[in-house]
Parts: C-alpha cells; sequence; structure tokens
C-alpha cells in the first residue's frame, strides 16, 4: 500500500495523538453550533423568498416553469462542455 503523499510528515505527538473526550466533545458542540446558524440562514433566505414571492404575486407554476427552464439551460451547457472537452484535450503526436 503506497501512501499518497509525496512527502511522509514526521511524527507530532499533538496532532498524532488520541484526543480526549473533552476535546471532541468541544469539537462537536462548535460543529453542531455552525449547523444551527446555517439552518437558521437557510430559514431566513426561504422567508425571504416567500414574502418575495408572495409580495410580487409569482405563483407555483410560474417557479415551477422557471426552473424547468433553468434546468434544461445547464443541461444543455453541460452537454455542450462534454462535446467540447474531448476536442480539447487531443494532442497530435
Amino acid at each position: 500500500m503506497q501512501d499518497s503523499e509525496l512527502i511522509t510528515p514526521v511524527y507530532d505527538s499533538f496532532l498524532d495523538g488520541c484526543p480526549t473526550r473533552r476535546e471532541l466533545q468541544k469539537a462537536f458542540n462548535k460543529m453542531g453550533k455552525n449547523d444551527s446558524e446555517l439552518f437558521s440562514m437557510v430559514d431566513t433566505q426561504a422567508l425571504v423568498g416567500n414574502f418575495l414571492c408572495e409580495k410580487l404575486g409569482v405563483t407555483r407554476g410560474e417557479l415551477d416553469a422557471y426552473v424547468e427552464k433553468k434546468a434544461a439551460e445547464v443541461q444543455a451547457l453541460n452537454e455542450a462542455k462534454a462535446q467540447e472537452a474531448p476536442s480539447n484535450g487531443q494532442t497530435s503526436n
């Protein structure tokens, strides 16, 4: 089995040692707090989107049509890039 690293790092007692339960709990608490903040931002974004749609009178059907249109545009762009990539990657010997 080969290491994927080009240089094998030297052993470090702090970085290579086992974390304590206290250190793990602190890390898990921090990750949980970050997740809570992210979900709060997502909730806020959804509320703002709902408010704007309600204020402007945008219907669910209009949103669905817009999503379908944008999905088709992205798919066409990805297909164009996929067709373009092989021709750009070829080299003559």
